[in-house]
C-alpha cells in the first residue's frame, strides 16, 4: 500500500508537504503545479487516505491545558482553543479528554495523540513527562519546531512592538507590564512569560525599560485587581502606558485604577491580549490584541491529524496573525 512517504519521493517535495497538501491545508504555501503533480502521484500509487491507521474506539485525543478548571472560565483565550479543538475533532470523529493542570497523567499513554495548550507555563519536568509518553504530539500557543515539535500559535512577538510603538506615538513613554504568572515564587528577571520576555527585549532596544513597573499577577480579574490596587496603596506611580497580558486580569486593573480616581485613557493607557468579548464590554472598552483562538485549536488538530495520517512527516509549523484592536481604554 502506497504511503505519504512513497508520494513524496515520487514528486520530489517533502513528506510534511505531502501530507499537508493531501489534507487541503490552506495554510501552505504552495504552488499549484506542485499540488497538480501531488495529487497526480497519488492516484497513479493509488494512495488511500486515513486507511493506513486503524483507531480504537476506545482511543481518544487527549488535550492538556495547564490551567486549572476554575482558571479557564475565567480566561476564555484557552477555552476558545479547546473548543476549536473538540470540534474538529469531532469532524475527525475522535472524541476528546482534557487533562488540566493538577491531573494525574498516567492515561495519556492511552490518547490517540496529545494537543498541549499554553505550554509556557509548564515546567520542564512537566514538558519531558508529556513527550515521554511518546504519542503523536502537537503545541497550541508555543513555538516548538526547534524542539523538533508541530506546532501553531500566534506572532504575539510583533503585537508588543505594535503595543510600545503605540503608546510611543501617543507620547506615552512611561510604559510597564502587568505580567502573568502562576508560580509562587518568582524573581521578575526570571519570568517565562513570552509577552514580558518580548517587552523587556524591545523596551530595553528602546532604553524604556524600567523593573519597577512590571506588576505581576495570576491571570485572573481578581489578580489583576489586587495587584494594582496594592501597587497604588504602596504609592507606586502607574506608567502612563500599560501592558496587560490578558483580557481577565485588564479587566481587574480597570477596576482598581477606576477606583483610585486614576483616568483611563487619560492617566493610563490600557492595552491587553486576546480580545475576548468580555473586552468590548469592559468599563472602558478595552484596547487588546486579536486572535482567531477558535481557528487555533482547530488547526492544532488538523495537524495532529495530518501526523496520525502519516508514516513520516517533518515538523513545520503554522503561524497566525494578530491584529492590535483600538479601543477606549487607550489614546488612540
Amino acid at each position: 500500500m502506497a504511503t505519504i512517504k512513497d508520494i513524496a519521493e515520487q514528486a520530489g517535495v517533502s513528506a510534511a508537504t505531502v501530507s499537508r497538501v493531501l489534507n487541503y491545508d490552506q495554510t501552505l504555501a504552495v504552488n499549484n503545479t506542485t499540488k497538480r503533480k501531488i495529487f497526480a502521484v497519488a492516484e497513479k500509487l493509488n494512495y488511500q487516505k486515513g486507511t493506513r491507521k486503524k483507531r480504537s474506539k476506545n482511543k481518544f485525543i487527549a488535550v492538556v491545558l495547564w490551567y486549572r478548571p476554575e482558571q479557564e472560565i475565567k480566561d476564555t483565550y484557552y477555552y476558545s482553543i479547546r473548543l476549536g479543538i473538540n470540534e474538529q475533532a469531532r469532524i475527525y470523529g475522535y472524541t476528546t479528554r482534557v487533562f488540566y493542570q493538577g491531573d494525574a497523567w498516567t492515561d495519556l499513554v492511552k490518547a490517540e495523540g496529545i494537543i498541549v495548550i499554553g505550554s509556557n507555563q509548564l515546567t520542564a519536568i512537566q514538558l519531558k513527562e508529556i513527550k515521554s509518553f511518546r504519542r503523536p504530539l502537537v503545541f497550541v500557543g508555543r513555538n516548538t519546531l526547534a524542539e523538533g515539535y508541530c506546532c501553531v500559535y500566534s506572532d504575539f512577538h510583533l503585537s508588543i512592538k505594535d503595543i510600545v510603538d503605540h503608546f510611543i506615538k501617543m507620547g506615552q513613554k512611561d510604559i510597564g507590564m502587568l505580567v502573568g504568572d502562576l508560580n509562587d515564587d518568582y524573581y521578575k528577571e526570571n519570568l517565562i512569560d513570552f509577552r514580558f520576555q518580548d517587552f523587556e527585549f524591545y523596551a530595553r532596544k528602546l532604553g524604556l525599560f524600567d523593573l519597577s513597573k512590571i506588576f505581576v499577577g495570576k491571570f485572573t480579574p481578581e489578580s489583576g485587581y489586587d495587584v494594582v490596587k496594592k501597587a497604588i496603596d504602596l504609592g507606586k506611580k502607574m506608567p502612563a502606558g500599560l501592558i496587560v497580558a490578558n483580557d481577565a486580569m485588564a479587566i481587574g486593573a480597570l477596576k482598581a485604577l477606576r477606583e483610585a480616581n486614576l483616568s483611563v485613557p487619560n492617566d493610563v493607557s490600557v492595552i491587553s491580549f486576546n480580545d475576548t468579548t468580555a473586552a468590548k464590554f469592559a468599563n472602558p472598552a478595552l484596547s487588546s490584541v486579536h486572535v482567531d483562538t477558535h481557528a487555533m485549536g482547530a488547526m492544532g488538530m488538523q495537524v495532529l491529524q495530518q501526523i496520525l495520517n502519516s508514516d513520516q512527516m517533518t515538523p513545520y509549523k503554522v503561524v497566525f496573525k494578530t491584529t492590535l484592536i483600538l479601543r477606549e481604554s487607550s489614546l488612540n
